[in-house]
């Protein structure tokens, strides 16, 4: 039995150490829910339409597709609302087909997306990909119904505890977009993220692995026989290992006519179509409520017009 002396050092060790513990304990219980929240479809093999002819395009059809890192984040991500009714009223006045934002964090951030876009633009149709603790930050908006989703999680990742980086605890990977254009096909978009750098020399590594994942991912869940595209902030430029080996082993096409740094739109190569790049705008400012200039985010969007032509027609 315990004495009380025994008991009274007992409780004093628990009082004194109970401050330490439960943030240690819970940081550690969050680390284990988000290694293992990963909430969207992951088996492409599943698909609604595995046992559905696959047909190319029936005709041609030019899109214009986006691609925008927007910030979206808790810490340094200012003037948030701001810049999301900004962001809103920019693409609404763009008219884009299909939209790959990143680094859209924030649930009430989000809405104001949703609920701007789809009732002032084309861009009805929307997908946000959960994973991790703090969700991926992919979400992807459409002017064509999204038919089914999938969502792939980098396996080589950054390292966990460095939880003010963030990447790790956001569960990077690549969501796929299904969409149907109504009269024509259908399109496989692909909206991405890979680590960031920091100045760690390690993580180039990372980028790389990643840069094989994604890849991989793309020829292994694609239909051939559907125009691929590929959007996203890669974290790595042209001319670096995971920027080319990524563009090589997925066997892919740039489709922007001006020079970017991390930010990229791609197509897949294909036997069945040719791709056209009609324009290539680069997005930085918008008008804010107050009708002033603001800046959208710390990244420019892009937002490239493609004539997509099935060969032969």
């Amino acid at each position: 039995m315990l004495t009380g002396r025994k008991r009274k050092l007992l409780f004093w060790s628990f009082f004194i150490l109970a401050p330490i513990l439960f943030p240690v304990i819970t940081f550690f219980a969050l680390a284990h829910y988000s290694a293992y929240h990963n909430p969207m479809p992951q088996d492409f093999r599943q698909s609604i339409y595995k046992d559905t002819e696959r047909k190319p395009l029936a005709q041609p059809i030019t899109l214009k597709i986006v691609t925008y890192n927007i910030q979206d984040t808790w810490v340094v991500g200012r003037y948030r609302p701001e810049r999301m009714y900004a962001l809103s009223q920019k693409l609404a006045e763009l008219d884009p087909d299909i939209v790959g934002f990143q680094e859209s964090f924030i649930k009430k951030d989000r809405d104001i997306l949703i609920k701007e876009l789809t009732s002032k633009s084309r861009l009805k149709y929307y997908q946000y990909y959960l994973s991790g603790l703090l969700g991926s930050g992919k979400f992807t908006m459409s002017a064509f119904p999204i038919r089914e989703n999938f969502f792939y999680r980098y396996k080589v990742t950054g390292d966990w505890y460095r939880f003010w980086e963030g990447d790790w605890w956001a569960g990077k990977g690549s969501g796929l977009a299904r969409i149907e254009i109504p009269g024509v096909g259908f399109l496989d978009f692909y909206n991405t993220h890979l680590q960031a750098g920091y100045g760690n020399p390690r993580y180039r590594a990372v980028k790389e692995a990643q840069a094989k994942e994604l890849a991989d991912f793309i020829n292994t869940s694609c239909w051939t026989e559907f125009p691929v595209i590929l959007v996203g902030d890669l974290n790595t430029r042209r001319g670096e290992d995971a920027h080319d080996s990524l563009v090589v082993i997925a066997n892919l096409v740039r489709i922007m006519n001006i020079d970017t740094s991390i930010d990229h739109i791609y197509a897949r190569k294909s036997p069945y179509y040719q791709f056209e790049v009609l324009e290539t705008i680069e997005l930085q400012e918008g008008i804010s409520a107050t009708g002033k200039p603001i800046r959208l985010s710390d990244h420019n969007g892009y937002m490239t017009t493609v004539k997509i032509t099935p060969i032969g027609n």
